[in-house]
């Protein structure tokens, strides 16, 4: 068998396949010599070592992967989680904006209400302030008419002169009376 320096593992593997065919037909022809059986007892030792040494790589690769698998599970339940409380925490975030949403409604309708009770204060007051001034002008209409010297003074002022319209009154009475 004949090795070249630049030859690949593969390119071995498929030379010595050919080799073992070789010998096992001779052998099977009974026409082996003892040179080609020795090449066929190297050749056969090489692939039984070239062969545990690939079941032992197949090993490590195998548990490699079954590490690898662990891992990738472990990643999987992983993102499982996350997406789990990611979807969570979307909702609570909705929810939340929800919430957050009605409580601007009800701000507003309050600050609306507030707004209302507002100008219905001012309307008030406007009126208010309307019927004081109305009041307050029949008084210095009252206090003129009657004479008084100030608005205190308008009750006195208007018994003094109810009491002076009705002594004529009662003098005419007190005369109608007295012929009668």
């Amino acid at each position: 068998m004949t090795h070249r320096q630049t030859a690949t593992p593969a390119e071995d593997r498929q030379a010595r396949r050919r080799t073992l065919h070789l010998l096992l037909s001779r052998a099977d022809r009974g026409v082996l010599s003892r040179d080609e059986a020795a090449l066929l007892r190297a050749v056969i030792e090489t692939e039984l070592a070239a062969g545990d040494t690939a079941r032992r790589a197949a090993g490590g690769q195998q548990a490699a992967v079954r590490r690898l698998q662990h891992r990738l599970a472990a990643a999987e339940q992983a993102i499982v989680e996350a997406e789990a409380e990611r979807d969570r925490l979307t909702r609570e975030a909705f929810d939340e904006r929800k919430r957050h949403r009605a409580d601007m409604r009800e701000a507003d309708r309050r600050s609306d209400e507030a707004e209302t009770r507002a100008l219905r204060a001012e309307q008030l007051h406007a009126e208010n302030e309307a019927t004081a001034l109305r009041y307050a002008n029949y008084l210095v209409a009252a206090q003129q008419a009657c004479g008084a010297r100030n608005w205190r003074a308008i009750p006195e002022q208007i018994r003094a002169v109810a009491s002076r319209a009705t002594q004529p009154e009662r003098q005419t009475l007190d005369q109608t009376g007295a012929a009668a």
